[in-house]
């Protein structure tokens, strides 16, 4: 059924002028990437990967040790809608080793085909499907991520659909280092299947609020972490930062941007490890990157922090309707950093 699918849904595109998407892979890995974007049906033509994320892909080959001297990129964008992009990084061989995008463009049958991509190390999607009650979103819960157990993954980021059922199934990727996951269907019970994972050196959950500070005793628990980055949480010292003393020595990167805790907690823990860089922003700063998650951390914050924050929200100023405002969607250090968002999807 799904083939028939594919194939209707590829006349169609092919009829509205696509005849020229082919990627420049090999067959087997070009009829993988073609099938994606006819399944998903977005009006695209065929342009290179903004500059950013080519180079944040590439950047990210070379930090887990490949060497990416000869890779190229690929890609399409939305014809109306130019921030819905999609592509992929190869090698001099054809093979691709890592895909980004952003708008909705894995569901789980896609996620599957993956397995189809031997050399596929690096995923990266945001907007990655529908949050709340959307008819579509069981679609991209990230459930197929199944399939992809004995892959070769290495990083994956996605903001969206992903579940705490699709948590489950990215937790069994054994060779796995690096995960991220943002502003999706996600709480502390998705975090909690990755306890003990074996190579995780790195994990970052954004969540507004429905992830807990209760989720660093989980995050504490993943044997060779070495980066956390917990964001849009309120953290206290008792709740949230002592759960991370199994980590002393080893812990280097806390990032706690977008999120709050008082001066007092925030001693505390970087007491508790002296060499690890912790990374904040003031409450304003927050506001003004996203007055969404400064209303949700208002409503779970206390103290000193908490009142300065309600001060922030009471005197901010939204941009003018001319200007657009610029979101970080990847606060990890390393990563691609502040770009526009589509946003048209999120809740």
């Amino acid at each position: 059924m799904r083939l028939l699918a594919v194939c209707i849904l590829w006349l169609f595109v092919n009829s509205r002028g696509w005849a020229d998407l082919q990627p420049p892979v090999v067959s087997a890995e070009a009829k993988i990437l073609r099938d994606i974007i006819a399944v998903e049906g977005h009006a695209v033509e065929v342009a290179d990967l903004p500059g950013w994320a080519k180079a944040g892909l590439i950047r990210r080959l070379k930090e887990w040790g490949f060497d990416a001297s000869s890779a190229k990129s690929w890609g399409v964008q939305g014809k109306q809608k130019k921030e819905l992009f999609f592509g992929c990084i190869y090698d001099a061989r054809g093979h691709v080793l890592g895909l980004i995008g952003n708008g909705p463009w894995l569901r789980n049958d896609s996620l599957r085909a993956l397995k189809g991509l031997p050399e596929l190390r690096i995923l990266r999607i945001d907007h990655n499907g529908f949050v709340g009650n959307h008819p579509q979103a069981p679609l991209y819960n990230a459930v197929g991520f199944d399939a992809l157990a004995d892959s070769k993954l290495i990083d994956i980021h996605l903001t969206l659909g992903i579940s705490n059922e699709g948590m489950e199934q990215a937790a069994k990727i054994k060779g796995l280092k690096s995960f991220s996951v943002a502003h999706s269907r996600v709480t502390d019970a998705g975090v909690k299947f990755f306890e003990g994972h074996p190579n995780l050196e790195s994990f970052r959950v954004a969540e507004m609020g429905k992830v807990s500070e209760a989720a660093l005793a989980s995050i504490a628990k993943m044997p060779k972490v070495i980066q956390v980055a917990f964001q849009e949480a309120f953290i206290t010292y008792e709740g949230g930062f002592r759960h991370l003393l199994p980590l002393k020595g080893r812990l280097k990167v806390l990032d706690l941007s977008m999120s709050l805790s008082n001066p007092a907690d925030l001693q505390r823990v970087q007491a508790d490890h002296p060499e690890v860089k912790i990374t904040t922003l003031p409450p304003a700063e927050i506001v003004k990157r996203h007055l969404g998650v400064a209303h949700n951390l208002a409503r779970i914050s206390r103290g000193e922090v908490a009142e300065q924050l309600k001060r922030a929200i009471a005197e901010y100023t939204p941009p003018s309707k001319k200007s657009k405002e610029v979101r970080s969607v990847d606060g990890w250090p390393g990563e691609s950093g502040n770009r526009s968002r589509a946003g048209a999807n999120e809740g």
